[in-house]
């Protein structure tokens, strides 16, 4: 009777983790302004991602500046790509985990990444860099299916970090003592990883830290807005984001 017992609660704790998701996504969707919010971006998204890889194989064109960098000239540089995306999409998973069962709290991440992308990019663009000296190349088949494309490395994306900021906006949206401790400490040690391996700059991965939280505090700031409002700022981070990728077809 009691193993009946204990097999039957973890399906029971299943059911109840889809109940509420359902119940809160319902309750949600009849939110004045919540779907349309979401949908602007999430659609803006889709939208941008089958262009990315042009984009970035234009800015690969480009020479840029090198940095000179007192952190890694005293870090022998090997691959450590393997514990890099391990942390990445562990705790990436982790996060939609938890951000799914509120919905304000996803549309809130969803908004977060469409900003921190367009700065991103804006920042590529604009602060043109070469590659570290001494740097790994970086395997992440995920990033190279869906935004690298089938092409050489892309070693120019340096400015800033995109793996440290997907890093701290996980650590921005756990809301558990505990679960930010453990995103904290993934943090850190991935962006040690990244300097281990030469992909990027320290003031990539300090970057970052800054542009993240003002995605952040712009998201928060829109999102409590009427949807008009927010969706016609999110608009004109699109445009910046079109105008960005249109620049850089000029690219020779």
């Amino acid at each position: 009777m009691n193993d009946i017992l204990t097999k039957s609660e973890p399906q029971k704790t299943s059911k109840s983790y889809f109940k509420v998701v359902q119940q809160r996504w319902k309750d949600a969707i009849q939110t004045d302004g919540f779907i349309i919010k979401l949908l602007t971006a999430v659609g803006i998204a889709f939208l941008a991602a089958p262009k990315f890889p042009s984009y970035f194989i234009n800015i690969q064109k480009r020479d840029g500046a090198y940095l000179s960098d007192v952190v890694l000239n005293h870090i022998p540089a090997f691959d450590v790509s393997t514990p890099i995306f391990a942390i990445i999409y562990g705790m990436l998973v982790f996060l939609l985990c938890r951000v799914i069962v509120k919905p304000k709290l996803f549309l809130l991440f969803c908004l977060t990444f469409v900003i921190e992308t367009v700065l991103r990019m804006s920042c590529i663009y604009f602060f043109p860099l070469n590659p570290p000296i001494g740097l790994v190349p970086l395997h992440d088949t995920f990033a190279e299916l869906l935004i690298y494309g089938d092409t050489e490395p892309i070693t120019k994306d340096l400015f800033f970090s995109g793996h440290t900021a997907t890093m701290v906006m996980i650590w921005l949206f756990l809301e558990k003592r505990w679960e930010k401790t453990l995103a904290a400490i993934a943090c850190i040690t991935l962006a040690i990883l990244l300097l281990v391996q030469h992909v990027h700059y320290t003031a990539d991965v300090i970057g970052a830290f800054f542009f993240t939280a003002l995605s952040y505090v712009i998201a928060r700031y829109i999102n409590k807005q009427k949807w008009p409002v927010t969706c016609g700022v999110i608009l004109v981070f699109f445009f910046i984001l079109e105008t960005l990728f249109w620049l850089s077809n000029k690219i020779i």
